[in-house]
């Protein structure tokens, strides 16, 4: 296993953010999960309680850090989200079932990075401006460009299901298409025999 990938693997805040600066993603901090107090989103009155705590951006902008950054930034917040605005990649989101079932396109040579938050959502991640081929589709979020993030681990409840490899291009969303077609029609016929 490669430096980075011990690194995306790892529970150190600091190590995994140099890691993804070193794959060319940009790093922005994120709110902290408390054990026993929530998210420090709460932390100012609230209207709703946060359903990603630890795991989102500060307000509605993303800010990256420079590179030099980054240790002193996650030194002052422990414990910190890891957050990547989508300019490298374009993410498509879909339900946690969905997502596993995807990983058989690893069987079938296409490596596709695979992020699980909890066993609600997972993540993947497609080559940069091709996530719009899913646009349409039924159950896919997609998130692409600057305004887009993705909470990356050691985020809180967010963890590599199949980790990028930083010798293998990320694949563009037209070679995940079908098998993620096929895994659509599936879902789609388990819930109507039901």
């Amino acid at each position: 296993m490669s430096e980075i990938l011990q690194a995306l693997h790892g529970r150190d805040s600091i190590e995994s953010a140099a890691a993804y600066a070193r794959l060319g993603w940009p790093v922005a901090i994120g709110h902290r999960h408390r054990t026993g107090s929530g998210c420090t989103c709460q932390d100012a009155p609230a209207p709703t309680v946060c359903v990603t705590p630890g795991a989102h951006p500060h307000g509605e902008v993303v800010t990256e850090l420079e590179p030099g950054d980054l240790t002193a930034a996650f030194e002052a917040a422990p414990g910190a989200g890891v957050i990547v605005p989508c300019t490298r990649f374009d993410a498509l989101v879909v339900a946690h079932s969905i997502g596993m079932v995807m990983l058989r396109a690893d069987a079938k040579g296409l490596h596709v990075p695979c992020l699980t938050a909890g066993h609600s959502t997972a993540t993947l991640l497609v080559a940069p401006g091709t996530g719009s081929v899913l646009a349409g589709c039924p159950q896919v979020e997609v998130r692409s460009g600057p305004g887009a993030w993705v909470a990356m681990p050691p985020s809180y409840g967010v963890r590599w299901d199949t980790a990028p490899d930083d010798e293998l291009p990320i694949p563009p969303a037209e070679a995940v298409r079908p098998h993620l077609a096929d895994v659509l029609k599936f879902a789609l016929a388990a819930r109507t025999r039901r």
